[in-house]
């Protein structure tokens, strides 16, 4: 996942909130209004992934090989494909995987966007674009419930 400005401010931000809540004996209020702002990030964050696929273009690429990372206990498909204007492309997928989930050569759908054709994704597996922000909004409600109550009972 790639760090952005917004999670530096997001981060900066709930440590004041939680400082100043603190201070004011309020930290579960604290504790709500950072899970508000990671909310909000995420939800952000959705938005421009699913702004960014909107008008993608469908078309069939090659596997070409995999690059590995963390010891080779992590891959990424290496594609190549060609835009609707010609161009060839050879790209490594954003996303881990611990599986070789294609064959080396295999014909696989894919959807590039024309504004920045390095980016695509598989078209089977759009949701993995947007999955674990809301993995992140569920888990860290359930953990900011869970430290809600905990202070609130001490």
């Amino acid at each position: 996942m790639k760090v952005n400005i917004i999670d530096y401010i997001w981060s900066v931000l709930s440590v004041i909130t939680v400082c100043v809540s603190f201070h004011f004996g309020k930290l579960e209020l604290g504790v709500l209004i950072v899970y508000a702002f990671m909310v909000i990030i995420f939800a952000a964050h959705i938005f421009r992934v699913r702004k960014r696929i909107e008008n993608s273009i469908a078309v069939y690429g090659t596997v070409m090989g995999y690059r590995t990372a963390d010891g080779g206990r992590i891959i990424y498909p290496i594609i190549n494909y060609e835009t609707e204007d010609g161009r060839e492309i050879s790209s490594v997928y954003t996303i881990a995987d611990r599986d070789e989930r294609y064959e080396l050569g295999e014909e696989v759908m894919i959807c590039y966007t024309p504004d920045d054709p390095l980016f695509f994704y598989f078209s089977d597996r759009k949701d993995e674009l947007t999955g674990d922000y809301y993995r992140y909004i569920i888990y860290g409600g359930v953990i900011a419930a869970v430290l809600f109550m905990i202070i609130k009972l001490f």
